[in-house]
């Protein structure tokens, strides 16, 4: 039943109530009113997701990637959010959006990266990603999935002269799946694994190139239910920022709504040092739509 049937189900429910006085009809129209504010709250949440859903990576704001792609054809929409606080610092806010698609098997294709940044009184663009990802081995059990990725930034909120990218190959053990399943999101546990490097291009100081080590480790495990699970990392900084290193970590938990709909809730820490520590509250959604690109091949 949609918004617009229920609205006129209890507006023909309430005009057929009995009325005795004055207060009788009062209470209709609080009632009627009532309704009308959900059905609108409702219909604005609905508008909301199909406007996010208009429009991956390893589901942001989890930063370790796995060694598994979206189906052929299939669109992914990685949208969060963030509050970040730093020691001595006013708080800053953040609002991403990264879409992604499968053109082969095991081709995907991530970009976008699309959404603003608060920070110090000014709102400015978050850098826009490209990254293709291809994985070369898919396994179940004790031996690793294996894939590989690149990226590269394109610069819209910092110096436009540094160029940021990075490269990296992935492992992943899904682990306590059921015998008769052969997907790799129907586990108990799954153990990812980066390595790689990040690096930046500065074109600003004689064409300087500087590149550093990248590692990652992250794990996500089943709960009471399934849908249900806990999350956590630790890594040498987001490769989606050259200047963060290590120690940086994250927990929180993952909903699986529905096989097309996640959503995350992390808190992160960053402890380079006692000068810089932070902490960043993360809200992530993810949708999956089926078949939403025809390739020829």
């Amino acid at each position: 039943m949609t918004v617009f049937h229920r609205f006129g189900y209890m507006n023909r429910l309430l005009l057929n109530l009995p009325v005795h006085d004055g207060c009788a009809i009062d209470m209709v129209l609080l009632l009627q009113n009532v309704w009308l504010r959900r059905s609108a709250f409702v219909l604005l949440a609905q508008a909301l997701i199909m406007v996010l859903a208009e429009p991956a990576f390893a589901v942001r704001p989890f930063v370790t990637d796995d060694a598994r792609v979206v189906f052929k054809g299939q669109l992914e929409v990685e949208n969060f959010a963030q509050l970040n606080m730093t020691k001595g610092e006013k708080p800053s806010y953040q609002i991403r959006s990264l879409q992604g698609t499968s053109v082969t098997d095991r081709l995907e294709i991530i970009a976008g990266g699309f959404g603003p940044l608060y920070e110090n009184k000014q709102v400015k663009p978050v850098d826009l990603v490209f990254q293709p990802k291809y994985v070369f081995y898919r396994s179940l059990g004790a031996i690793p999935s294996l894939s590989a990725a690149v990226g590269q930034l394109f610069p819209l909120s910092g110096n436009r002269q540094q160029w940021n990218s990075y490269a990296m190959v992935h492992a992943s053990w899904f682990l306590f799946t059921p015998p008769e399943s052969t997907d790799p999101y129907d586990n108990g546990l799954a153990i990812h694994l980066n390595l790689g490097t990040k690096s930046q291009y500065d074109a600003g100081l004689a064409g300087r190139y500087t590149t550093k080590p990248y590692w990652a480790a992250g794990f996500e495990a089943i709960t009471f239910s399934r849908d249900f699970r806990v999350i956590g990392e630790v890594f040498a900084g987001d490769p989606f920022t050259f200047e963060e290193d290590f120690p940086v970590f994250q927990t929180g938990f993952r909903w699986y709504k529905t096989a097309n709909f996640q959503f995350d809730l992390v808190w992160r820490g960053v402890r380079d040092n006692d000068e810089r520590a932070s902490d960043t509250i993360q809200i992530g959604l993810r949708f999956l739509f089926d078949d939403a690109i025809k390739f020829p091949w």
